[in-house]
């Protein structure tokens, strides 16, 4: 066996190191730094060397452990589904503080992935209907798990491509982060590229192709006076903005992210120009 000193030692020793070992053995990172001299069984070291390499090849932390922390849930996360982003816990913020006093709200999540926005509403607001929709089978599979895992039995799960199978359905609210990277932006990490699903990530039209497609289209699945919130890339908040003049919306406001980036627009669909 393999102490905790010794192994550390013997390798380029860091925060993930330390964060990968703790993860395999279940114990926090705490318990690393105070019983150096802890015996490792022989399993437990080659799972940790091989999750080492895998991480110094790139491959994303989230990817390694199957899982991440989003808002106050713990996420089941697969190269299926894009590993949620702190960033992203803002359209939450914003949701909940907009109509957190309401009851009975119906929310609309277009691209679930994960379920993490939706997830995360679903467990503050429990007296509200969430649907949330994904085009990808293997993400739903992950987002229904981390429903059961998280215990949250009010969203609705279903298959379809942004609005195609939502006929019919209106909804108080409308939340998307959808894929909004140009192909060409040279900002964007390799072990991103490397990794996580290109689907969930690239866009044509230089990144807002699926905006528009969820903007234009959500006056016909919003109730009168009825809200869209979206996630958008730093430098496209004129675009979106734009956007959501062109087809009706008012009260249209961008939140910036811890950043300072713009990262969140939403409207208010005017009744006048309700369908």
């Amino acid at each position: 066996m393999t102490t905790l000193k010794t192994l550390l030692c013997n390798i380029n020793h860091s925060l993930d190191a330390e964060r990968l070992l703790s993860f395999v053995l279940n114990k926090p990172l705490s318990f690393l730094k105070a019983h150096d001299e802890y015996n490792i069984n022989a399993e437990d070291e080659k799972k940790f060397l091989a999750l080492l390499h895998e991480r110094a090849q790139g491959k994303p932390f989230a990817y390694l452990t199957g899982e991440q922390p989003f808002w106050n849930l713990s996420l089941l996360v697969t190269p299926d589904v894009l590993i949620p982003r702190p960033e992203t816990e803002l359209l939450v913020e914003k949701i909940l503080a907009g109509e957190g006093t309401k009851e009975k709200i119906t929310v609309l999540d277009l691209g679930t992935g994960s379920g993490a926005i939706a997830l995360a509403i679903a467990k503050e607001r429990p007296d509200w209907n969430i649907t949330a929709v994904d085009k990808s089978m293997a993400a739903l599979t992950i987002a229904k798990k981390n429903a059961e895992l998280n215990e949250i039995t009010n969203v609705t799960f279903l298959h379809s491509d942004w609005y195609e199978a939502l006929k019919n359905k209106t909804f108080d609210i409308i939340v998307a982060n959808p894929p909004y990277i140009a192909h060409d932006d040279p900002a964007v990490e390799k072990q991103v590229i490397a990794h996580e699903p290109k689907e969930a990530l690239f866009a044509e039209e230089q990144g807002l192709s699926d905006l528009k497609l969820i903007i234009k289209n959500a006056p016909h699945f919003l109730n009168a006076k009825g809200s869209l919130f979206v996630e958008h890339g730093y430098q496209q908040g004129i675009s979106v903005r734009a956007l959501f003049k062109q087809y009706h919306f008012n009260e249209i406001e961008t939140f910036r992210d811890f950043s300072n980036h713009e990262r969140i627009t939403m409207g208010i669909m005017t009744s006048s120009h309700h369908p």
